[in-house]
């Protein structure tokens, strides 16, 4: 066992990944085409899950029960619409991420990683799976970068989960991440694949791990539409509603988009919620701009969603 410098033990904090994406989707301002991928990291020693859960059936009230059903849709932000069910738990959940912040708690770490795909040159990815091949590529750099940052010491892996989907197939991507990463001496793995959830959490048909793979599609979705810009003649009053609660617009755009290193907050977001994209300048092999910082400054970015409604808010 490690020890510090007084011959104490260090203890390994233990942590699990629950990870999605969303494929490719074309920026209504610019024309640039976008990847996203997401990730939830819950430590063993401070867990989120049975919250979540609790959270989503509204179990605070004394009758949650008559509620339960209303309360246990499938939470995908692409099929919310007109489902006020769904519009409410998600609501529930992101008013849930905010008490997180309170200094006694913040348990919960999220990071999101955008990949200008108009700005890459594809062929470097190969022509067969060429999606999953570059999907597979950056998900192992948000994940490595994400948890140097979030966390100190020596960090054992128990698991990383993925929402099922075309990644399952692909030759290298269920086990490419651990064995790329195991040569990284802060971080250790107890499974040598990633494992695949569904995307129900129901008992009868899932499993409850999906209710976080669920907050990671809300999360992603989210700042997708307000990166990418919508069709505002045809956008769910739903999804409209959501984007003006005090998670989107005060903590996510405010605080974790416009000032994202700010280490004074009250929210306590700095190291805990991350967002990236990449990369600002097209380059080709051994291109000078392979060995700079190629990462968008996140606090001037161009917000679409904001941009189609007035324009003139934005150089």
């Amino acid at each position: 066992m490690q020890k510090d410098l007084y011959g104490q033990p260090i203890e390994k904090k233990r942590l699990k990944i629950y990870a999605d994406e969303i494929q490719e989707v074309e920026n209504i301002v610019t024309g640039e085409k976008w990847l996203y991928s997401g990730a939830i990291y819950e430590l063993e020693s401070r867990p989120i899950l049975k919250e979540l859960i609790d959270t989503r059936y509204w179990k605070d009230k004394s009758d949650w029960r008559n509620y339960r059903e209303k309360n246990d849709s499938l939470i995908h932000w692409a099929e919310i619409a007109n489902d006020h069910n769904k519009k409410n738990v998600i609501k529930r959940w992101l008013e849930w991420l905010v008490r997180d912040c309170a200094p006694q708690k913040r348990r919960f770490h999220f990071s999101i990683h955008g990949i200008n795909l108009t700005k890459l040159h594809e062929e470097e990815f190969g022509t067969n799976q060429q999606f999953n091949n570059i999907y597979n590529r950056f998900f192992r750099s948000m994940l490595q970068r994400s948890i140097k940052s979030f966390f100190k010491g020596k960090i054992v892996i128990t698991d990383v989960f993925h929402e099922e989907g075309q990644q399952q197939v692909h030759k290298n991507f269920p086990w490419h991440l651990m064995y790329k990463l195991k040569t990284d001496p802060r971080l250790e793995f107890k499974s040598t694949k990633i494992n695949f959830l569904p995307k129900s959490h129901r008992d009868s048909e899932g499993d409850k791990r999906s209710n976080i793979i669920q907050l990671g599609d809300v999360l992603l979705g989210i700042f997708k539409d307000l990166h990418c810009g919508v069709n505002l003649d045809t956008y769910p009053e739903n999804k409209k509603e959501i984007l003006e609660t005090e998670f989107v617009r005060k903590l996510l755009v405010r605080r974790i988009i416009r000032n994202p290193s700010n280490i004074n907050s009250s929210y306590g977001y700095f190291n805990r919620f991350s967002i990236s994209l990449f990369p600002k300048y097209s380059s080709v092999h051994r291109s000078l701009y392979r060995k700079i910082d190629n990462y968008y400054d996140l606090s001037k970015i161009t917000l679409g969603y904001y941009y189609q409604r007035n324009p003139r808010l934005f150089p």
